[in-house]
């Protein structure tokens, strides 16, 4: 996985440049199809932003941006923010797996009154080869 870090009218000192990848480093337990993570920290007037673009496996790309008195509570928040991104991702994927299978079964079927084919089989059997 590579994680840019990059700054807008901030200075990016080590320390900041370590927290920030020790917090993105913990998405990859969320999602392990992660190639790439792009961080771009800013300072306007007094207020602080972060903003966070990952991009994974079958084009994803998930973006996140907050704003905060304080830095390290930006990158706080936009980590917090990508993590409920991928979990909803992720879960959204694994149910759309699963349900073409149990609706077919459900919709496609014979009405409720409608006799199963089953049935229909078992009475063929019990009438004998010449329908007596």
């Amino acid at each position: 996985m590579e994680t840019i870090i990059s700054g807008r009218h901030v200075d990016i000192t080590p320390a900041l440049k370590d927290y920030t990848r020790e917090r993105a480093g913990k998405l990859t337990k969320y999602f392990n199809g992660i190639t790439k993570i792009v961080v771009t920290l800013a300072s306007e007037s007094g207020r602080q932003s972060a903003e966070m673009i990952i991009s994974a496996r079958r084009n994803l790309t998930l973006i996140g941006v907050v704003e905060d008195r304080d830095l390290y509570a930006a990158i706080d928040l936009v980590t917090d923010k990508m993590e409920r991104q991928l979990t909803k991702w992720k879960e959204k994927i694994r149910d759309h797996r699963g349900q073409p299978a149990k609706q077919a079964g459900a919709a496609g079927g014979a009405p409720a009154g409608a006799p199963d084919e089953a049935e229909d089989e078992e009475d063929v059997g019990e009438r004998g080869p010449q329908g007596e």
